[in-house]
């Protein structure tokens, strides 16, 4: 067994700051139980989709079978796979949507996103391979507030303990985990498993083997198992060739299990399972395995300069704490010049069990324009506020609007004081955290 790096409550990356009313609440309870199909989009046309061969899935070396971690099964296993150089031409919009994600979440380790040869997030921790000297990175790291830890398996290790950090520096890869980001942090694992140390998940799981066969390699890849009412694997691809893309989505069922063949081929008349800017569809079934592919035309999709909202900034930011005057400081230890009226803070609390959380928004108070490199703010906390926590099963969804705000969300939950604060990238309603500070953290 390798054992995790840190214990993880859970998978800090979740949207739980809601809008108000009924309906943000609906929307949210709601969302996954049309996971089989993907949002709807054009009218599509059916035909051969000539659509460029994939390569090699080469990126699963690094991801170790389920038996080599603690407590891990196959239902946890999300992986996102991106070749991160920059598009100079229009994109589709689920193409760009998990750059933000990405950015959002990664520290700035002296090479910025675009440069990455090669980048894998896994619920373990996110691969950054190529485009980059080691020493430069080890350079970074130790500048921007990580410390050296000794070694793992002859590599060089570095951590940090604001927002617990790690990460194992190779001579071709920085393998990195953060217990906000990642629901399992467990970067020997990764590298265990790269290395030849421990089993791979494809070699021991037949499905997860079959799917990301049949989508290959490509400028992304991401796949979702099957977990709960979701009996199927999924896994999806773009592929570009030239200023045309085209996108690739396989799902597998189990055995003994039909695909829904008359109801994915309804939907991709009347809507589509791949991305909304596709034009031309192909469909095929082998059995239990379902391939849809889609071309996108040439200047579909979103020009690089009017992504919206706009690609998060990539930082390493850190924090300290004052317990005597109850403030926290953030620091932007490295990476990009961010607007400071692109920023607020949110007080919230982590969520369990499908519950919502009605976060309290404060402005980020700063007279600095800019923050940069050496740049901090402080943050009083002698006035948490409380937040409100909603179970799904208290959202009363027949009742009618009351004037005064009884069917509103926060009127049937629960208040209780916040234990997180987030820094916030973006408008409101769209906000990515780019950084959380746990408040009930003693140390």
């Amino acid at each position: 067994m390798v054992s995790n790096d840190t214990h993880a409550t859970g998978d800090r990356t979740r949207r739980d700051v809601l809008r108000t009313g009924t309906a943000a609440v609906a929307t949210a309870l709601t969302a996954g139980c049309t996971s089989a199909l993907p949002p709807l989009g054009t009218r599509q046309r059916f035909g051969r989709v000539n659509v460029p061969p994939a390569d090699d899935p080469t990126y699963r070396r690094w991801l170790p079978a389920p038996a080599a971690l603690d407590g891990v099964d196959g239902s946890q296993y999300r992986v996102l796979l991106r070749r991160p150089t920059a598009l100079d031409y229009p994109a589709p919009v689920r193409f760009t949507t998990p750059r933000k994600q990405l950015l959002a979440e990664l520290d700035y380790v002296g090479v910025g996103y675009p440069n990455y040869d090669r980048l894998l997030r896994t619920p373990f921790g996110t691969v950054l391979e190529g485009g980059f000297e080691p020493a430069t990175v080890a350079a970074a790291l130790t500048e921007s507030g990580y410390r050296r830890d000794g070694t793992y398996a002859g590599h060089d290790v570095f951590v940090r303990s604001d927002g617990p950090r790690r990460a194992v520096l190779t001579e071709g890869a920085l393998v990195w985990s953060s217990r906000r980001v990642h629901a399992r942090p467990n970067v020997a694992a990764l590298v265990d498993a790269h290395e030849g140390r421990v089993p791979r998940f494809h070699e021991v799981d037949d499905a997860f083997e079959r799917v990301t066969d049949a989508i290959g390699e490509s400028r992304m890849v991401e796949y979702i198992p099957p977990q709960g009412e979701r009996t199927w694997a999924s896994a999806e691809g773009f592929r570009f060739d030239g200023r045309v893309a085209y996108h690739v989505r396989t799902f597998l069922y189990p055995e003994g299990e039909t695909p829904p063949e008359d109801e994915l081929r309804r939907r991709s008349k009347t809507g589509t399972v791949l991305t909304r800017e596709v034009e031309n569809t192909d469909f095929r079934v082998d059995g239990r395995l379902v391939t849809v592919e889609g071309r996108i035309p040439p200047d579909a999709g979103v020009q690089p300069s009017e992504v919206d909202p706009p690609y998060p900034p990539q930082v390493t930011w850190g924090y300290g704490r004052d317990r005597v005057a109850e403030t926290v400081t953030l620091r932007h230890e490295a990476g990009e010049r961010v607007p400071t009226d692109a920023l607020g803070l949110a007080f919230t609390v982590d969520a369990t069990d499908g519950q919502l959380v009605d976060s309290k928004a404060r402005p980020l108070a700063t007279d600095l324009d800019r923050l940069g490199p050496g740049n901090a703010v402080t943050v009083d906390l002698r006035d948490v506020p409380e937040v409100t926590v909603i179970r799904p099963e208290d959202v009363d969804h027949d009742s009618e609007e009351s004037d005064h705000g009884a069917d509103e969300p926060s009127a049937n939950g629960d208040t209780r004081p916040a234990t997180v604060l987030e820094l916030q990238f973006g408008p409101d309603a769209l906000g990515r955290t780019l950084f959380s500070i746990d408040l009930e953290d003693r140390a």
